[in-house]
């Protein structure tokens, strides 16, 4: 069966990234922030279960309902117990004594964590569960197999089956929801010749294909039963690129999100893939985690920090509602934060007639980017976010917020001044304006006053959503550059507002990729001057780039050869 790879952005330009732009509107909950390292989150539904390591000697494995606050840990007896998955109320976790072994527990049923499959001699560890199906990565099944393979097993019948059999490395299982296909990493070595191989139940076992070869080196699958998710990394012009690809189970057309920069640890669940980012073009390189649409090709920015969030999971349930969760280090310790929020929904485009109308009360309209710039000690500083859109915006600036007014104040979008110290002093409460969106731009502010003084920055585009987050904690909060703080419900447009996103859009099947802003190079004197524009990053346009010559190279390399899947049946066997 011959594969064709799929470059998204520069070779198929109907799936160009961001055919959609709206926010996301949800809230923001701390799972765990005490004491200790909090990490490894996993998620499914409403419940959290996550790995607290009080010392370098104690580690147990605690479960955390989204909706009531309870959270209990799993009594260690004595073990080690890290690595934890969930799947319903079904937890399956690593505990390490003299071995390390695969336990199970069940939430609410008051009962103690059980081994599954016991036998004497082996090392199990990587467990991951989806509906009746746990698998692992074993070592010492037999005295020749000391390379890890990959067993699955299930909890309804008790047949343990291994699904893979060879000298090589196999690790880092993930199983699909509804529990009916494993992914799963095959190296030839400890540190490269890896690929993705994946497993889907069929009628007296499993069918094992191989999804990819030597054109990269794979990691980190995830699959919601349909697609694995997984991160490939290649060189493009000698430099190496992660980027996060996914194909159809049984195999076939392989699409990659070439976006510069690095992303790594992707998680799927129904449609959406959540990952996390790294665009050393930032003013902080750090790890944010963003959320990418299958079915819309819309890329959301989840978080925007100066910390790096990582170990990321992602659970969408039936009814719509989306959580995600994730790891950040404050303060010297890993704590674990979760979001919980709808798609948007029914957007329409929505022409703007009253700016000072839109300020007032925005409702659903898209919140394309938010600043709040506050004076302190020493010289005036430019804050500055990108934003992206195209059609007409507005433009808010509401001065005083939380603090006492500016003095004066100086907006930019892009490298044009919209705002300046004749129109923004300390007698103005607001300023609403009209503003061209022509694209990717940066939105940058700076103020003039006493310390203290302080004003807020809003930019409004033509959507307008219908979003409303109907389940859910009962305390709103949003998330201000990598804290939590009590927000309640906005108190213009009357809902939960997460303000630290990001929603591109196309350029009419263009885009240009990467982070950072377009004018982040200069900064204002303070009297008219405006960010430099700096030096255009390199997209997808009629010329090429890096990621261009990537996508042609790969699909070149496929098309003068034909590969068919490796596949072969593995008949359950029965262990106890």
């Amino acid at each position: 069966m011959l594969r064709t790879i799929t470059t998204f952005l520069c070779l198929v330009p109907t799936l160009a990234l961001g055919q959609s732009a709206a926010p996301l509107t949800g809230k923001s909950q701390v799972v765990n922030n005490g004491p200790g390292d909090q990490r490894d989150p996993h998620v499914s539904g409403a419940l959290v279960a996550y790995t607290h390591q009080s010392s370098l000697f104690s580690s147990e494995i605690r479960y955390h309902h989204l909706l009531t606050g309870e959270d209990q840990a799993i009594p260690t007896e004595g073990g080690f117990d890290s690595l934890a998955d969930l799947s319903g109320n079904t937890l399956v976790f690593t505990r390490t004594t003299n071995a390390s072994r695969v336990f199970r527990f069940d939430v609410g049923a008051g009962s103690r964590a059980v081994e599954l499959a016991p036998r004497a001699g082996v090392e199990r560890r990587s467990a991951t569960i989806g509906g009746q199906t746990v698998a692992w990565q074993e070592l010492g099944y037999t005295a020749e197999s000391l390379p890890p393979e990959i067993f699955a097993y299930r909890l309804d019948t008790l047949a343990l089956t291994r699904l893979s059999e060879d000298t090589n490395e196999d690790r880092t299982p993930a199983v699909s929801a509804e529990g009916k296909a494993v992914a799963w990493i095959k190296c030839a070595t400890s540190l490269d010749g890896c690929d993705l191989w994946a497993a889907r139940e069929v009628e007296g076992g499993y069918e094992v294909s191989q999804l990819t070869g030597p054109e990269g080196e794979e990691s980190l699958p995830d699959t919601n039963g349909e697609v694995v998710v997984y991160v490939t990394r290649s060189l493009v012009e000698g430099v190496p690129e992660s980027d996060i690809a996914w194909q159809p189970v049984g195999g076939g057309e392989v699409h990659r999100l070439a976006l510069a920069g690095v992303d790594t640890h992707p998680n799927v669940s129904g449609p959406l893939i959540a990952f996390e980012r790294r665009e050393a073009s930032s003013a902080t390189p750090n790890f944010d985690v963003v959320l990418y649409d299958l079915r819309t090709q819309t890329y959301y920015r989840l978080t925007e920090t100066p910390e790096s969030e990582t170990l990321s999971d992602i659970s969408m349930g039936p009814d719509g509602l989306v959580r995600v969760v994730w790891t950040v280090r404050q303060n010297g310790d890993l704590n674990v934060y979760a979001y919980v929020f709808r798609l948007p929904s029914e957007c329409t485009r929505s022409p703007i007639k009253d700016a000072a109308a839109v300020c007032a009360s925005p409702g659903g309209r898209s919140l394309l980017g938010s600043l709040v710039v506050s004076r302190s000690e020493g010289a005036p500083e430019v804050v500055s976010t990108d934003v992206e859109g195209t059609g007409t915006g507005v433009l808010c600036v509401d001065n005083g917020f939380e603090a006492s007014p500016a003095t004066a104040g100086w907006v930019w979008l892009g490298a044009g001044l919209q705002v300046g110290p004749d129109e923004l002093h300390e007698d103005v409460t607001r300023v609403a304006r009209k503003v061209p969106l022509q694209g990717r731009r940066a939105l940058s502010a700076q103020v003039a006053g006493g310390p203290g003084s302080a004003f807020r920055v809003r930019l409004y585009g033509e959507m307008t959503c219908d979003v409303g987050l109907k389940d859910g904690p009962s305390q709103d909060t949003e998330f201000r550059y990598g804290q939590l703080v009590p927000a309640g419900l906005d108190a213009m447009s009357g809902k939960a507002v997460f303000t630290r996103y990001f929603v591109p859009s196309g350029y009419e099947g263009q885009l240009v990729p990467g982070g950072g802003s377009e004018g982040s190079d200069g900064v204002p004197d303070g009297h008219g001057a405006v960010p430099g524009e700096g030096s255009p990053r390199v997209g997808c346009g009629a010329a090429g780039g890096p990621v261009a010559l990537l996508g042609i190279w790969m699909l070149s390399a496929l098309l003068l050869r034909g590969r068919g899947a490796v596949r072969a049946r593995r008949h359950a066997a029965s262990r106890r």
